[in-house]
């Protein structure tokens, strides 16, 4: 059976939700629904991961299942019920909707509590990152979602993590001694969340359960300045070791070429900070272990720049967000 998995980082979902979590009926904001709705119908996923989903508040009026399940029944979805794990701090949660008819999908999140190498998703985490053999603490400001997925046909379960990793984007005005130190503290907490990710995903490996990440990891292909100053990539680190080769996530999105315009395939477009042209960048990722078993030819990023398959939802895709979505078909 084909199954396809769909992550999209839905830009500032919440904005389209009131606070009794009924979605909202202004012009603006139905025309946003609307293109999300489009978007989502010609893709048919089993299972869409969200970044940027809707809010949960702390006293539970507002709730991120209740307004995901509300668009869904809007949009006339397969995907009828949604999952969140541990909320966020602040705005914007991760979250995922699937079909029950095809999939179990339940919140198990892994690490062992107090951990400081492998922990729970919602505590500390303690990593040098600077190499002066003093570890830093990190917390993620949006935990990763570990969902387990069972297929209801075939029984097959495996896992998946989706993650929202720390931005490098600094969006604060600010003179170039202090933009370089914001730029490099950002560098060193995304490879802290992405070292803590690929320990969970080793944790699932050394149990034999296949597993996929995916989400914004806001990294991709390519040595930058600060990979070249540090001697790392945040995505290659979630990816794994060259060295333990059955233990490497693979990209079936294929490699990627640098451009005049950027990276392509690409996943989104930002405006860079010096020139002031927009770049199209490689951020978003759907990484799987080699034991999931996929389709021919089953990664595809639909970008109506560069996939000639999502020009005619192209309209709607610029409306719904500043991210496009990535779909893998598996063959389960």
């Amino acid at each position: 059976m084909s199954l396809r998995i769909c992550s999209y980082n839905i830009e500032w979902f919440n904005h389209l939700f009131e606070k009794d979590n009924a979605l909202k009926t202004g012009a603006e904001e139905q025309e946003r629904i609307e293109a999300i709705k489009t978007v989502l119908n010609h893709l048919k996923p089993d299972l869409l991961g969200i970044v940027e989903a809707p809010n949960t508040t702390a006293d539970g009026s507002e709730s991120t299942v209740k307004k995901l399940e509300n668009f869904a029944a809007h949009a006339g979805l397969s995907m009828t019920k949604a999952v969140t794990g541990f909320i966020s701090g602040g705005t914007q949660e991760i979250a995922a909707i699937f079909n029950p008819d095809k999939l179990t999908v339940t919140h198990k999140p892994g690490g062992k509590k107090g951990n400081k190498s492998n922990p729970p998703f919602n505590e500390e985490f303690y990593f040098d990152t600077d190499d002066d053999n003093i570890k830093e603490t990190y917390k993620h400001y949006r935990p990763p979602l570990e969902i387990e997925v069972k297929v209801n046909q075939s029984g097959t379960v495996f896992r998946i993590i989706i993650v929202h990793t720390k931005s490098k984007g600094i969006f604060n005005n600010m003179d170039m001694m202090h933009w370089e130190r914001a730029s490099t503290r950002n560098r060193l907490k995304l490879y802290a969340e992405c070292t803590w990710i690929r320990n969970r995903i080793d944790e699932l490996l050394s149990k034999n359960q296949e597993v996929i990440v995916m989400g914004d990891m806001n990294d991709g292909p390519g040595m930058d300045f600060y990979e070249f100053k540090f001697g790392r990539s945040a995505v290659e680190t979630v990816m794994g070791d060259i060295f333990e080769p059955d233990k490497i996530l693979l990209n079936h999105a294929g490699k990627p070429k640098w451009t005049a315009y950027g990276w392509k395939p690409s996943s989104a477009r930002f405006k860079d900070r010096i020139t002031e042209f927009p770049v199209n960048v490689l951020i978003d990722h759907i990484l799987i272990s080699a034991g999931l078993p996929v389709t021919n030819n089953p990664h595809t990023i639909w970008n109506p720049y560069d996939n000639d398959s999502a020009k005619p939802i192209k309209k709607e895709l610029l409306k719904a967000s500043d991210h496009f979505p990535l779909t893998l078909d598996l063959n389960l």
